[in-house]
């Protein structure tokens, strides 16, 4: 009797066992236990529980709460939005709470955000084919056209995606989800 070998056995194992791809849809989207919106909370969870705005350190690359708390910028960030591209490969970042990584974000700057906090992670990206797809920490990914994603926030549903917005006196940063509505730190001059 010919056995299969443990290879082939394996292979068959991970493919029914997940990581296959999903539709994305407004559902899931809407859903607080989707695993962008949970990645989310969880990183905002890092932050103080009331809105508070952290105060720069002179180099711009990283700011504090009065609770300690800081958001670490992974490079010096330039004065306005307009010159990121030009100034930043990435803007990425780590919150340190109790003197430890509590969460991490990045934009790749070229249509990837990645994040992750304790044991949660996701990541969203934007091919050229206007394939969208999000990544889950636990293998699977889910995927629409870009244009599904319009049509969810047209029904209120915010898509998988970040906002930020740097002037000379200040830095916004916003992740987009059903759990983390509106501006989620704040920077600025002393």
């Amino acid at each position: 009797m010919r056995r299969a070998p443990v290879h082939w056995i394996l292979g068959v194992w991970l493919v029914g066992c997940g990581g296959g791809e999903e539709e994305l849809t407004c559902e899931f989207l809407a859903n607080p236990e989707n695993c962008w919106a949970d990645a989310a909370a969880a990183v905002r969870a890092c932050l103080p529980a009331d809105p508070e705005i952290a105060v720069f350190e002179s180099d711009r690359r990283s700011c504090g709460f009065s609770d300690g708390t800081r958001v670490v910028f992974d490079e010096t960030l330039p004065q306005f939005v307009e010159d990121i591209s030009q100034e930043l490969e990435d803007l990425g970042f780590i919150i340190e709470k109790d003197g430890e990584t509590c969460g991490r974000f990045v934009d790749r700057l070229e249509n990837r955000m990645e994040m992750e906090a304790g044991e949660l992670s996701a990541v969203a990206e934007l091919h050229s084919n206007r394939d969208f797809h999000v990544h889950c920490g636990d293998g699977s990914t889910l995927s629409a056209n870009f244009d599904r994603i319009f049509d969810c926030a047209a029904e209120g549903i915010p898509g998988p995606t970040d906002g930020f917005d740097l002037e000379p006196t200040f830095v916004s940063f916003s992740i987009s989800s059903v759990t983390t509505p509106g501006e989620l730190f704040r920077c600025e001059t002393p």
